[in-house]
């Protein structure tokens, strides 16, 4: 019995969603990738890049490379933050620039486009139980 690669299915999906993301977030000149990013720093605040890449799935040097063309945009900044709040002596915090901000605001509205998009094409019942699922396999796959 031939078993389909589980991991191959997921990317098949995940990189159907982001081109329909991506094609929205275009008139704002973000990616999916990088509307997550602003818009995770800027729900939480300022906070330290370790924590943020946990969060977000990602390791440091991953999150790093995502963090850089943000801050060469202006849209996000490093800042200094309690060593409570940091991982680590060497990590640092990020936070939204006012531009990143305004960024974030102005670009949510195509976010919800493409929100509206996908949950259209998988009908609201498919969207939910989609959602449950990944939220519950996130949990499972819960890594230090």
């Amino acid at each position: 019995m031939q078993i389909q690669c589980t991991c191959s299915k997921l990317r098949q999906l995940t990189r159907k969603m982001t081109v329909i993301y991506d094609h929205h977030l275009a008139a704002n000149a973000l990616t999916i990738g990088q509307y997550s990013l602003i818009a995770r720093i800027g729900k939480s605040g300022p906070i330290g890049v370790i924590p943020l890449a946990i969060n977000m799935g990602m390791d440091r040097s991953t999150m790093s490379r995502a963090l850089k063309p943000l801050i060469s945009a202006g849209w996000v900044q490093t800042v200094d933050l309690p060593l409570a709040m940091l991982t680590d002596k060497r990590s640092f915090g990020v936070t939204l620039t006012p531009e990143g901000t305004s960024k974030w605001k102005e670009s949510m509205q195509s976010w919800n486009k493409a929100q509206e998009e996908v949950t259209a094409i998988l009908g609201d019942e498919n969207h939910q139980t989609l959602l449950r699922l990944i939220d519950d396999a996130n949990d499972k796959f819960q890594y230090s």
